[in-house]
Formats: structure tokens, C-alpha cells, sequence
């Protein structure tokens, strides 16, 4: 596995690294090689002591001002509007259409 890793050269010629996808994780040392190895080392133990789950979150409602969610799914059950697609794609398929002229 790997993983994108932040290394940062500091003022007192320390560095440290900083694993972005885990930004909490971060090692240091005098080196940018013994930076990362410390982090390598964090890393791994972090690993071997944790676990991921998935959590299911509740879907904000939509903000009620939004004049689309008034009118949202008016026409799932009107039955012209299987007609009304037909009658578009035959529209669309006529090759030699033109729009009309502007008044």
C-alpha cells in the first residue's frame, strides 16, 4: 500500500512527515529519510491497533427555499410522458431540422 506523505524542511534543519490521507499522523527527525522511516513506524502501528467501517449518515434535506424542490418529480407518474420522450427522440432524429428563425 502506499500513501502520499508531506515532508517539510524546517528552520532548525529538522524535517518532519506527514501522511496527507492521515494528517494527524506526523514523525520527525533530523533527516528526510528518518523522517519518513519514523512515520513508516507510526504508520504501521496505527495499522495494527485500528480498523475501518463504513457509517451511514443521514441525507441533509434540501434547503426549502430552492424553487426546483417544489416542483421536483411532478411528472413521475403522468402517463403522456413516455409519449412526450418518443415524440422528442423522433423530433431529434429528423436530420435536416433548423431551428426557426427569432422574430
Amino acid at each position: 500500500m502506499t500513501t502520499a506523505v508531506l515532508v517539510t524542511r524546517h528552520a532548525d534543519n529538522r524535517y518532519s512527515a506527514r501522511a496527507l490521507a492521515l494528517a494527524d499522523v506526523i514523525a520527525s527527525g533530523t533527516s528526510e529519510a528518518e523522517a519518513i522511516a519514523a512515520l513508516r513506524i507510526a504508520l504501521a502501528d496505527l495499522q495494527t491497533r485500528s480498523h475501518i467501517i463504513q457509517v451511514d449518515l443521514p441525507v441533509p434535506l434540501a434547503p426549502v427555499n430552492d424553487p426546483w424542490v417544489q416542483v421536483a418529480g411532478i411528472w413521475a407518474n403522468d402517463p403522456s410522458w413516455e409519449p412526450f420522450q418518443q415524440a422528442v427522440a423522433a423530433y431529434r432524429a429528423i436530420e435536416d431540422w433548423t431551428l426557426p428563425d427569432p422574430l
